[in-house]
């Protein structure tokens, strides 16, 4: 993070520029005093022998360069020091310069007004600044020549008055100004929303970036306090609204395509920042989804859960774009666990309820999820995937929350990670009592060698960080070799020690003060590294280029992974998908893509990836993949399906399904159940099988349901009380409105009683609840009609006009209910 500097940071460098202005002032005093009295009658030659005298002679250009020096090093050393005030330097200088040329400038000119009015000497003081030649020595009172005072007025005066016009007109014209050169950007950086939470982050931004005016900061308050701030970044500021189309259009639209790379809507209210990523997207949705670059829109959205659900469903949009959101809950966590990992502490003590507190957990799980996955690769590169790869395990094995509802935190990261991120996290333990009564008793039950080797953050609201301080200093001196972070008030956090192993830090938007890595930046690297791992390749290969680990990449290269997850989650959004939160899921909803939609997203991710290979000229070792997709090798257009697969398995793994909308697809129709069916409800799990051949599973207390036709199957209890009335003698009416859609292509559904597959002409029921399954043409005829009064689109279902619903299937995800 970049440093400002105060005016106390500047010590003696505050007062530097009095020697020089001391001198300067002597200076022109001596230029003045010599104009005085040689003014009239002009006798050098007779009268002034002293060597000295020499220096004011009017030819001496030396002394007039000596004197400029001395002025120009009096304003820069000025400046210096408070180059990061708001004091205005450029009304400084030219006061400073109307002053300075004023003095020089009547000195010479009174001696020789004749009869002339001291009014008139005003007048021609005036024309001076103005840059008309004084009248006074050509009339004959002074005759000679025009000494170095006046020499040197005749400069400053008009000068003054050159860089004042200047200044009112960049003030005037610098908003026209900076919009006019915004059109001309490439690879630009829009960001909005000034704070001291944001600004180190721009600061950042500029520091990275090859050059500063690339960056664009739109804030519609002329009055910010913060504007100055941002102009000393070096980017460009433009007055309006942020969310103005016609404001962002010539940005966004430069003369040679899309000039956005990247755009921060960072305001302090999340609708104003999603008003303003749905405007830049109503923009992008103007050229290709191929085309690049392919800008990142971030939108601060700072509770991590509005975040995780809002990237979710925005991250799957069907454009030439990504959406993302930024929390400084998410950022804080990051760095905080990077800094525990490097710490190689074996248990973390995490003190506090906050969405901070749940942050640094789902953190901690993605971390240990993606070393896991590494580890994997690189021993299934050893040994293949006929022997089960180590799970290795961060440095830390243990988790323990300390407060007195560690319970329901618990319980809600539990429930907000993927099952596949769970397996990998640490143990995690909740031990309800409050942090402070317990967090020096824990520490003291350790030995030495296990304190040395725990880590301890404490995460309690800013209203409370007084006491949170407090509490966390005592632990670090009465535990000086354990590492204690605390949530400090904003500006008051640190980079080192205070004593012992004492922290404390602040919530931030930059990682270890660098820009964070966005989301979908993130899962690219992640598959890049893993497939580099699992498929490594000899130095002298020439695939060897490709195999770098991510930072040594090529930046073509580089990109090229992050277009490749924007081809699948645009492919996948196109076949009528919509990506969403795993935990958002209903359980036994979910649908995975048939192998035709597999085959899809693979010809669309290869046919954008040879475009772009012959766009460059083609590349060595990669000539003969380089071809149209009918002229692939079968067995390398089944590997680009398999990779699909994976790469679906892997998002999912991270925390996003494509899902079928609540619904269904377009299709779908309104049904009512009818018949009657014999029910009872199991004591102990029951394994059944579908016609199809597939098992399932019912649990204790689920519903054993058989219709008329003899066809069994299990229902949960809320669901089927739901869709069921009582008769007598275990018979139950079936009852209820659901959604159902015909299918063209067998897809795999994830019922609540296990994997479900639905054939051609089959029918994908879907419940209240969300839950679906499958229902064969036959059974589906017995048991449900149309409703009288369904929409247009209904009866195309009831003709066997099959919808094609997307759906993923992975082998390589794990099997779960859903």
């Amino acid at each position: 993070m970049k440093r400002t500097v105060s005016t106390a940071d500047g010590g003696w460098l505050n007062h530097v520029w009095l020697l020089p202005a001391a001198i300067g002032t002597a200076v022109t005093a001596l230029l003045s005093w010599a104009a005085w009295i040689t003014a009239w009658p002009v006798r050098w030659p007779d009268l002034y022998h002293a060597w000295w005298w020499t220096l004011l002679r009017p030819d001496q250009d030396v002394t007039l360069l000596v004197t400029a020096a001395l002025w120009g090093a009096s304003l820069a050393s000025f400046w210096w020091p408070r180059r990061f005030q708001h004091l205005p330097f450029g009304l400084i200088t030219i006061v400073a310069m109307i002053v300075i040329g004023g003095v020089l400038t009547t000195t010479s000119l009174v001696p020789c007004r004749g009869k002339a009015t001291a009014t008139g000497v005003f007048g021609w003081l005036l024309d001076i600044y103005l840059g008309q030649p004084p009248p006074p020595f050509p009339s004959g009172v002074c005759p000679g020549v025009t000494p170095l005072a006046m020499q040197l007025g005749q400069i400053v005066c008009p000068g003054a008055t050159v860089i004042g016009a200047l200044a009112v007109g960049a003030v005037l014209w610098r908003e026209p100004l900076s919009r006019l050169r915004s059109r001309f950007a490439r690879d630009a950086t829009v960001f909005t929303g000034l704070d001291q939470l944001t600004l180190p982050l721009l600061r950042e931004l500029a520091g990275t970036a090859r050059s500063p005016r690339r960056i664009i900061v739109i804030e519609p308050d002329e009055d910010h306090p913060l504007l100055d701030e941002a102009r000393l970044t070096g980017a460009r500021v433009i007055i309006g609204d942020p969310a103005s189309p016609r404001l962002l259009q010539p940005i966004i639209s430069g003369m040679r395509g899309c000039a956005l790379n990247r755009l921060y809507a960072l305001g302090g209210k999340v609708a104003e920042n999603e008003a303003m990523v749905a405007a830049a997207a109503r923009i992008l949705s103007r050229y290709r989804q191929d085309s690049e670059p392919q800008p990142h829109l971030v939108a601060l959205i700072e509770d991590p859960r509005h975040a995780e659900a809002w990237r979710g469903s925005h991250g799957g949009a069907a454009g030439a774009w990504f959406e993302d959101a930024l929390s400084s809950a998410e950022s804080t966590a990051r760095g905080l666990v990077g800094r525990v990992i490097e710490s190689r502490a074996r248990e973390l003590v995490l003190c506090g309820d906050s969405s901070l507190a749940l942050a640094i957990l789902l953190e901690l799980g993605r971390q240990a999820w993606e070393q896991a996955e590494l580890a994997w690769s690189a021993a299934a590169a050893d040994h293949g995937d006929r022997q089960p790869a180590p799970r290795p395990a961060l440095p830390v094995q243990r988790v323990l929350l300390l407060d007195s509802r560690s319970d329901d935190m618990r319980r809600e990261f539990v429930a907000s990670v993927p099952s596949a991120v769970l397996r990998s996290t640490p143990e995690v333990i909740a031990q309800p009592v409050p942090w402070r009564d317990q967090l020096l008793r824990t520490l003291d039950a350790k030995d030495p060698a296990a304190a040395r080797e725990t880590a301890v953050i404490i995460v309690d609201g800013l209203d409370r960080h007084d006491s949170s301080l407090h509490e966390g200093g005592r632990v670090a001196r009465l535990h000086q070799e354990t590492s204690v972070f605390v949530l400090a008030s904003p500006g008051e956090g640190i980079n080192q020690p205070i004593f012992g192993r004492l922290m404390p830090f602040e919530r931030s938007l930059l990682v270890d003060g660098e820009v964070p890595e966005d989301t979908w930046t993130r899962v690219a690297r992640h598959w890049h590294e893993c497939h580099r791992l699992r498929h490594p390749v000899l130095a002298a290969d020439p695939r060897s280029a490709n195999r770098r680990p991510w930072a040594e990449l090529d930046d073509f290269i580089r990109q090229d992974n992050v277009l490749q997850l924007r081809s699948v989650l645009t492919q996948v959004a196109a076949l009528g998908r919509r990506w969403a939160p795993v935990r958002l899921v209903p359980p036994g909803s979910f649908i995975e893509l048939s192998r035709p939609d597999l085959e899809r997203v693979a010809m669309a991710e290869h046919a954008r990836w040879y475009r772009r290979q012959v766009s460059r000229g083609g590349s060595a070792g990669l000539s003969e993949l380089a071809v149209p997709w009918p002229d692939l090798p079968d067995g390398e257009r089944a590997e680009r399906v398999l990779d699909a697969r994976k790469q679906l398995a892997q998002l999912e793994d991270v925390g996003f399904l494509p899902i079928v909308p609540a619904g269904g697809p377009p299709t779908a129709g309104s049904f009512e159940r009818v018949g009657v069916v014999s029910a009872r409800q199991l004591a102990a799990q029951l394994r059944w099988r579908l016609p199809s051949g597939e098992e399932m599973l019912g649990d204790a207390g689920d519903w054993r349901v058989t219709d008329s036709a003899g066809n069994l199957r299990t229902i949960t209890d809320a669901e089927f009380q739901s869709s069921h009335a009582q008769l007598d003698d275990g018979q139950w009416q079936r009852v209820g409105t659901f959604r159902a859609w015909q299918v063209r292509e067998a897809v795999v559904l994830r019922t609540k009683e296990g994997r479900a597959v639905a054939r051609p002409e089959d029918w994908v029921v879907e419940g209240p609840g969300g839950e679906r399954w499958p229902v064969s043409d036959q059974q589906f005829a017995q048991s449900y009609r149309p409703r009288p009064d369904r929409p247009r689109q209904d009866r195309a279902a009831t003709d066997g006009q099959a919808s094609r619903p997307a759906a993923i299937t992975s082998s390589t995800a794990p099997t779960i209910s859903q």
